[in-house]
Order: C-alpha cells, then structure tokens, then sequence
C-alpha cells in the first residue's frame, strides 16, 4: 500500500468546497427556472451539476436548503445595490424613494429571480427552517430605511417603523408582482405610483 492510499483522498479545500457549492446552485437556479421548483428533485439537480445523489446531499440537506441559499444571493446582491444607489441621493425622501426604485427594477429586470423567490412557497420542515427565521432581510431593510424615516418623521417609535416599512414592502411588492405576471397590461412607469405612495404616508 502506497503513502497516497494509507492518508486516503486529500481534504477539500475552502476555495474547492465553494466551486462545488457554485456548481449546485447554478444547476439548481437554471432547472428551477426551467421546470418549476416542485417538479425538480435533488437527483435531476445531481446530474445537472455532474455529481452522484449521495455527493450532492454532502452540501445541502434537501432541495429547500438550496433554495434558500439562492434566495439568500439574490437578496445579498440586490441589497449591495439598494446601498449603492441611495449613496448618490441627497435628501431623505429622495434616499427613500431611490430604494423602492432599485428594488423594483432588480426584480424587473431579474424576472426569473422574482418567480423562484416569491412565486414559490418556502415548504420547510418546522418553523425554525423557514428562509424568514434565519435571515436577515428585514434587519437589512430596516437599516436601510430606518435612518430615512427618523429623518423625514422626526420622531417615530419602532412599531410605527415596522408598519411603515410592511407596508411599503406589500406596495411595490404589489407593483412587482402586477408589472410582472401582467405584462399584457400598459402599466405607467412604476416611479409614479411611488412618488404617490411616499406624497400620502409621509
């Protein structure tokens, strides 16, 4: 038996753990797009990333555990832009304005991003594996927009931040979902209706 046989396959790199966690997630995110998340289970996501059944479920747990962490990136990249773009605002409610803008336009521009995380139902096992108790998504936002709404309001208390912000959400959610799935229609270009929004809440 030689030295290479008695230490066995040498261990995985960090930089080589992350290329087969890319191969996945690539794999996973085209199919999802193609079929549908419930028509894909984890042996077509397998062979889509060139891997035996057994190898794939070494880096994730079931098919819900990798759509988390898709969504997880898309959000990680949307709010890197959201930070971006409100840097070259000058006042509050312009700041506050320019975040609904971004957030609108990535998932307009990303359709198929917008079906894979809200056109599917997260299906976990308990309620400590749903994506929203284990992100920070609403932590990110309210950093976001909280400062803006101190600014703009003066003085506002928490409870009154988080309606605020809810509702702001289930808004250009709402402008999201209808320019989207109803593209047929001749919507208005979506800036009006926030600046309508933002002219009667604040």
């Amino acid at each position: 038996m030689n030295q290479e046989t008695k230490m066995g396959r040498p261990k995985q790199t960090d930089d080589e753990r992350q290329q087969k966690v890319d191969t996945i997630i690539q794999a996973a995110q085209s199919l999802f797009i193609a079929e549908g998340y419930p028509s894909v289970s984890m042996r077509k996501i397998a062979a889509k990333a060139g891997m035996g059944t057994m190898t794939l479920y070494k880096y994730f747990q079931n098919k819900n555990a990798i759509l988390h962490h898709i969504w997880a990136d898309f959000f990680d990249e949307l709010f890197a832009l959201i930070r971006s773009d409100v840097e070259n605002e000058k006042d509050a409610k312009s700041k506050l304005k320019q975040v609904c803008i971004t957030y609108l336009n990535y998932w307009v521009e990303h359709q198929d991003r917008f079906r894979i995380v809200f056109l599917n139902e997260d299906r976990a096992s308990s309620s400590d594996d749903f994506f929203i108790n284990h992100t920070n998504i609403a932590k990110e936002m309210l950093l976001v927009v909280g400062p803006l709404m101190q600014d703009l309001l003066k003085s506002v208390d928490h409870s009154s931040m988080m309606i605020f912000l809810e509702s702001l959400m289930c808004f250009v959610h709402g402008i999201a979902l209808n320019v989207i799935t109803i593209s047929e229609y001749p919507w208005n270009n979506y800036e009006k209706y926030i600046d309508i929004f933002l002219d009667s809440t604040l």
